[in-house]
């Protein structure tokens, strides 16, 4: 019968096995994947999930104000559909990076007109809880406007220092312009919340 020789190895001064070149390597390569793992999901959710946005102006006070911070939820209308008074960020064609934080009150297929300052949506006055209940500034509305498949008609809340839909260079929105949500503010701390 042929004995089996035994295996060496080399122990350290506390009777640890020694870390081979080998497994050194293996460590570093490991670290390296984490980060680049980290890079691309951080990307994916900026890009496809959620990030923030800011504020820039007053179009939308007294619920949101100039500068302040916002979660936009990148992903909520993949899964529903963009309902009325939706704070949306708007991304129109042309523009590279710049966000517009408008609210949605055309849903396609509606009519949507001022009469004597009033809202009016399908032939109804809108809800009097919304700033823009009184619109002394009717632009394009002054007509009744019947908005296509996919286009959607949107405003500031603060409706008199607002460049939104109810103007020519503005325009009825794209749903392919329309890049999400707005839920949350983050900024300033004590407005910290939901946004509605």
């Amino acid at each position: 019968m042929k004995r089996k020789e035994a295996k060496s190895f080399t122990l350290g001064k506390k009777g640890d096995v020694k870390k081979t070149p080998k497994k050194k390597g293996k460590r570093f390569l490991n670290i390296i994947f984490i980060v680049f793992a980290a890079i691309i999901l951080g990307y994916g959710l900026t890009t496809f999930c959620v990030q923030t946005v800011f504020m820039t102006g007053s179009s939308m006070e007294d619920v949101i104000s100039d500068n302040d911070e916002l979660v936009l939820n990148k992903i909520q209308y993949k899964f529903t559909k963009i309902k009325r008074y939706d704070i949306v960020a708007i991304k129109k064609i042309g523009s590279k990076d710049y966000y517009d934080i408008k609210r949605v009150v055309g849903l396609p297929g509606d009519t949507i007109s001022v009469v004597a300052g009033r809202l009016v949506i399908n032939g109804k006055h809108t809800n009097d809880d919304f700033s823009f209940s009184y619109i002394n500034s009717a632009g394009r509305l002054d007509e009744t406007i019947t908005l296509d498949d996919e286009e959607y008609f949107v405003i500031g809340d603060n409706t008199s220092n607002s460049e939104d839909s109810r103007y020519v260079n503005y325009g009825n929105v794209q749903k392919s312009e329309i890049k999400g949500k707005v839920v949350y503010k983050v900024f300033p701390s004590e407005d910290r919340g939901k946004v509605e």
